[in-house]
């Protein structure tokens, strides 16, 4: 081959190679201006209570803690995410979560000896017990994000938002009499709802024309807003790998977790059953709530 055939054909395979890099390139960072991401969440939730406290009969002073959790199982819910690019390095985030569960729990009654709690105290008969119960967590977040870092395969954004959490759980419960008390039943209920601003940050990876591989968080302190009267915080963390069937629609898979942890403060009297000579017994402590819902999704992607 002679020396300029030789350097078309140099000059042809560069171009070749550079058009195929720039089309990588422009196929990885895909110029969508909107996303939405339709998903099925599997979670499983998990509900903790513990606290500590001191009673009191006017003399001596006796301390308790108690630390009980409950596990739900799976049912699959509802589960939604939208994006904005609004610039090349701005962009709006959000996502929306509905989970319930309905559950019943049971506790077979027991023999507390108080002598171990107060001076003198005697054993009583605690009785068994049964609550059906429904606990119901909704959430919503839209987050300005803007990207720190962004290239061609990969994006790195911190931004600040406004979370909507609405909480509710509602019991009846019902427990056997002894000799100390009656068989009783009641119905409770608790909701909370409310607005909090929260922290958000969000990795994107695309490794491959059609792949995404992406990391997303927020973080909102129950302080800084008016979902819930007791002080507490909330964080989120989300797995997402997606793959485009075809230019504007995708198949998408990935793990969720969220925890909710909250505490408050209480103080009350105990009076002994009619007919005891004792108390009363003034009481004080602080408990915990904690919910951690996590489980796998599965979804399809728009993207225009």
């Amino acid at each position: 081959m002679s020396r300029p055939a030789s350097r078309l054909a140099l000059a042809l395979l560069s171009t070749a190679i550079l058009a195929s890099l720039a089309t990588a390139a422009q196929a990885q960072s895909r110029d969508d201006r909107f996303v939405l991401r339709l998903s099925a969440f599997n979670p499983e939730a998990e509900l903790g209570f513990s606290g500590n406290g001191v009673v009191t009969d006017g003399t001596d002073d006796a301390t308790f803690g108690f630390d009980e959790s409950f596990d739900t199982g799976r049912e699959w819910r509802p589960r939604g995410a939208i994006g904005f690019r609004m610039s090349e390095r701005q962009s709006l985030v959000g996502n929306f979560y509905d989970y319930r569960r309905d559950e019943t729990w049971t506790y077979g009654g027991n023999v507390l000896d108080t002598g171990t709690i107060i001076p003198g105290g005697e054993a009583i008969e605690i009785p068994s017990a049964r609550i059906d119960g429904r606990l119901s967590f909704r959430l919503a977040n839209l987050n300005y994000e803007y990207a720190v870092v962004k290239n061609d395969s990969f994006q790195w954004g911190l931004g600040l938002g406004v979370t909507y959490a609405k909480l509710e759980a509602t019991a009846n419960g019902s427990s056997t009499g002894t000799d100390l008390v009656d068989p009783q039943f009641e119905t409770v209920g608790w909701e909370r709802d409310g607005f909090s601003p929260g922290l958000h940050t969000r990795l994107v990876w695309t490794p491959a024309e059609r792949w995404t591989v992406g990391l997303e968080a927020q973080y909102l302190d129950t302080t800084w807003g008016d979902i819930v009267d007791e002080d507490g915080h909330f964080e989120r963390g989300g797995l997402l790998v997606e793959y485009m069937v075809s230019e504007r629609v995708g198949l998408h898979v990935g793990y969720d977790w969220f925890r909710l942890k909250l505490k408050d403060q209480y103080r009350g009297t105990a009076r002994a059953p009619s007919g005891i000579d004792a108390g009363p017994f003034p009481y004080s402590g602080e408990v915990t709530g904690d919910l951690k819902v996590h489980g796998p999704m599965a979804g399809v992607t728009f993207r225009f």
